[in-house]
């Protein structure tokens, strides 16, 4: 029994000195993160991808190329005016909706029924009487157009004569077919001209209303217009501004209207009445993932730099107003380098200083370095 104390005694001395050992020199195996692990390969180096290897990395090698400065700014995505279609009423009546659903937004194909006028309870401007009166008056200005036919082959009635009758009977005739071409057993039939969306309703249902009145607009889905609001001090580089990049808030993509057939249609040569901003526009065609009014950062792209040093905006990070990328050297490992930047396109960031041409930069998966980096740092801690 002896013997088994003295063999404990040491053991126990042994489990106390590893669990209450330097804290300062022992790392917790969660927190630990070797520098082998974190790094990129020398091949994920010498591919130079793009897209993020299994590490959640990618590595871009820095080149001189040509860029394009922009100038930052707000603006709003607006439907080309060419596009708008005002949908009139043809009589006068009062407004039945087609359909429960007719609101801005809801699409529409070309001859859907949307309104109905109907002038029953009208006791002025009843559309169904008028139409009842105009068939009538037709048939009888047909039989008389058809007896004056005959007759004056006989030379029964004068010249004159007949060409009264073949007046009112071709005039009777283009009212009843203007009426019957829109008209149903509920009234007059008013249809969408085009496939598209509706912008706007004037109208609501039972109102009466008068020949020629906007009922709603359709908005053909073919053009639109970004206005870009420009300070007035930016005005001198307008005339050489050809193209912009923007981006919405609901969307991650960036827009380009060199890649939606788009141009600069006119700039202002002053502001408006109730803005500070010059406005510049520019026509592109419809995208269904843009919404009409909705506000926008735009970024005017002007004249072409030749020689310049690029970095993707993914791979820029902030530290107290510093901006800074990741730079891998030959080891493996991922050194801060504070950086001067020039302007901005919207996808890519010109380096004025801090970096030079054949450097590596993590251009993606920046931000789970600079996590990892804190997380080996970060103090370890007792048991």
């Amino acid at each position: 029994m002896k013997t088994l104390h003295f063999l404990f005694i040491p053991v126990f001395i042994v489990l106390f000195f590893r669990c209450s050992g330097d804290p300062g020199n022992r790392q917790d195996p969660d927190i630990n993160i070797s520098k082998k692990t974190s790094a990129i390969s020398d091949t994920t180096i010498a591919d130079q991808k793009e897209a993020p290897d299994n590490t959640g990395y990618s590595l871009l090698a820095i080149k001189k190329q040509p860029f394009a400065f922009a100038l930052r700014t707000g603006g709003q995505i607006m439907v080309d005016s060419r596009d708008i279609i005002i949908i009139s009423a043809k009589s006068s009546g009062i407004v039945k909706f087609k359909d429960d659903f007719l609101f801005p937004g809801v699409r529409t194909a070309r001859g859907q029924i949307l309104f109905n006028l109907s002038g029953e309870q009208l006791a002025d401007d009843n559309t169904e009487l008028a139409f009842s009166q105009i068939k009538v008056d037709l048939d009888k200005a047909t039989a008389n157009f058809d007896r004056a036919k005959k007759l004056i082959s006989d030379k029964i009635i004068t010249e004159e004569h007949f060409l009264s009758l073949k007046n009112d009977y071709e005039k009777l005739l283009n009212e009843y077919n203007n009426l019957n071409s829109t008209f149903g057993k509920d009234g007059n039939i008013i249809s969408s001209p085009a496939n598209g969306y509706i912008r706007e309703i004037y109208v609501t249902e039972g109102q009466k209303v008068s020949s020629g009145q906007p009922l709603a607009s359709i908005v053909i889905e073919h053009n639109l217009v970004l206005r870009a609001d420009i300070s007035p001090e930016n005005i001198d580089i307008l005339s050489s501004v050809g193209s912009a990049n923007f981006t919405v808030g609901y969307s991650k993509r960036v827009f380009k209207t060199s890649e939606m057939n788009g141009r600069k249609i006119s700039f202002g040569k002053s502001s408006g009445e109730n803005s500070y901003y010059v406005p510049v526009y520019f026509r592109m065609n419809h995208d269904p993932e843009l919404i009409e009014g909705t506000f926008a950062e735009v970024y005017l792209i002007g004249n072409e730099i030749k020689d310049a040093i690029v970095v993707p905006n993914s791979a820029i990070m902030e530290e107290y107003g510093k901006l800074y990328v990741f730079v891998a050297d030959d080891d493996g490992d991922f050194i801060k380098r504070y950086i001067k930047t020039g302007y901005n396109n919207g996808e890519y960031t010109q380096v004025v200083s801090g970096l030079s041409e054949n450097e590596k930069i993590v251009s993606e998966g920046a931000y789970q370095i600079k996590l990892s980096q804190s997380a080996t740092s970060a103090p370890s801690h007792n048991h």
